[in-house]
């Protein structure tokens, strides 16, 4: 809803209602136990067992007779121990030595414990509000303030209720991480109209952050946990201006600076620490583009040439330590000139100039370093034609 106050002020204010359930269905397993042989749907899980709070859980994480033995709510630790160890004592006793195949550890036992508990879905509803007061003094500026709240739903992890070495539990389900924005930003031209600058100061609350862990102390697998609240304190805007003197230059600009920080720590690990910046997120970044434009002599061609640079400050690529890289800066030029007429245009570009190794990402997925780059000086020609 919008409400104009006067004829410069007016309030837009706004709501959205989410009801938002996630399920899982499958199951996953290795090559373990399923070697020259139908599938035997061993050595992994019955992810669709796992989420149909049932109160039963099939284990199916050994490869001989402690395996697709059905478990019921209400059985404890030690019912469960006793019953793998009758099946298959060999089993129980390289648990208490080794993780490998035919070798179920109290952690695992500990697992199908917590199995038994799991939920059916990850569910989970509420309303977000927004609210915008806007000010317009006149044609050629406005002034805005905005609060304004987000979200994202939560899910299930599929090596829920896995124990890690360190005793913490691998989480059935995540809740929504949330945000809440306080921004004020404007929209201006000045100097009859040959400057633009239009810009945002913004803070942004996050409250239990998602994200993705890979640690196998705790499991092969990758699950996700609410591991942090964060802080985001950010100033961003872009201008436009053509300078009254130089007829046919346009110099355009836009700019990012960033101040990060993680202010809590929730997840009961030491994959995430107090104090770091947020992935990827450069303290600054930014881009500088010039344009002249001109008429060729004697012709109705339109000749052009445009530089410009475009910069960003290192970054980080996770906030999991683990898998936490550096993603360095970069300053990165690029050039375009041509000629064009009513009908055709041709020019001839070159990118990344002076052959900068940008990195653009980074990630750690399964102990392995893996970098993005963008592309090395790259040269070539455009040209157009309209029909």
């Amino acid at each position: 809803f919008t409400f104009d106050f006067t004829e410069n002020w007016s309030m837009t204010l706004g709501a959205r209602f989410y009801d938002i359930e996630v399920d899982f269905e499958g199951g996953a397993n290795a090559s373990f136990c399923n070697g020259f042989q139908p599938d035997a749907n061993r050595f992994g899980t019955d992810i669709s067992d796992l989420y149909n709070a049932d109160g039963q859980f099939t284990f199916i994480g050994d490869c001989t007779s402690g395996g697709g033995i059905t478990f019921n709510r209400g059985q404890t630790f030690d019912d469960i121990r006793a019953i793998l160890a009758a099946a298959d004592p060999f089993s129980i006793d390289r648990g208490q030595f080794v993780n490998a195949p035919n070798a179920i550890s109290d952690a695992e036992i500990q697992g199908i414990v917590n199995a038994l508990n799991a939920p059916d879905s990850a569910a989970v509803d509420g309303t977000i509000f927004n609210a915008t007061l806007t000010w317009a003094p006149n044609g050629d500026q406005l002034y805005y303030a905005t609060w304004s709240e987000s979200f994202r739903p939560g899910l299930l992890n599929r090596p829920g209720g896995a124990v890690g070495a360190n005793g913490f539990t691998v989480p059935f389900v995540l809740d929504t991480d949330d945000v809440t924005n306080l921004e004020i930003g404007w929209k201006s031209s000045y100097l009859d109209n040959s400057l633009r600058f239009n810009g945002s100061i913004f803070m942004i609350d996050i409250e239990k952050l998602q994200t993705t862990i890979f640690d196998p102390s705790i499991s092969n697998l990758f699950f996700s946990d609410n591991a942090a609240d964060a802080e985001v304190l950010g100033f961003e805007g872009d201008l436009i201006w053509l300078p009254p003197n130089v007829d046919g230059l346009t110099v355009t600009a836009a700019f990012s600076i960033l101040d990060t920080e993680i202010t809590d720590v929730i997840t009961p690990t030491n994959d995430v620490r107090l104090g770091d910046e947020l992935a990827f997120a450069p303290d600054y970044q930014g881009t500088i583009r010039a344009r002249y434009e001109w008429n060729l002599q004697d012709s109705n061609l339109l000749a052009h040439v445009m530089p410009g640079i475009t910069f960003s400050s290192n970054s980080f690529s996770d906030i999991i330590t683990i898998n936490r890289a550096e993603i360095d800066d970069w300053v990165m030029g690029n050039l375009t000139a041509g000629v064009s007429s009513d009908q055709w245009g041709a020019e001839i570009f070159i990118d990344n100039i002076t052959d900068e190794r940008a990195e653009v990402a980074r990630n750690f997925v399964f102990d392995v370093n893996s970098v993005t780059y963008v592309r090395p000086r790259t040269v070539g020609v455009r040209v157009s034609y309209e029909f």
